[in-house]
C-alpha cells in the first residue's frame, strides 16, 4: 500500500515537536498544558505518542499554543 503524503500534518508534527519536551516560553511544564501529562513519560514513550497523533489532534495542539502564546510573551509557531 502506497503512503500517502501529508503536508499540513507533516508541518504541524514539525512545529509542535519541540512542545513536547515543554512549554518554549518558561522552559517548564504547566498542568493546565494539554501536554502535561505527555511530558511526563520517558522520551521514547513520548515521541512515539506524539508520533501517533492524527491532523485534527495537532490542529487541536497548534491551535492551544497558539493562544496559549498570546497571554505569555511572544513565542512563534509557523503554519
Amino acid at each position: 500500500m502506497a503512503t500517502i503524503s501529508h503536508p499540513l500534518k507533516d508541518k504541524l508534527r514539525a512545529n509542535l515537536r519541540c512542545l513536547v519536551e515543554f512549554c518554549p516560553v518558561d522552559k517548564s511544564n504547566p498542568k493546565d498544558c494539554p501536554l502535561y501529562l505527555l511530558r511526563q513519560m520517558e522520551r521514547p514513550r513520548r515521541l512515539e505518542l506524539f508520533s501517533a497523533l492524527n491532523e485534527d489532534d495537532l490542529v487541536y495542539l497548534a491551535t492551544y499554543h497558539h493562544i496559549c502564546l498570546n497571554t505569555k510573551p511572544a513565542c512563534k509557531l509557523e503554519i
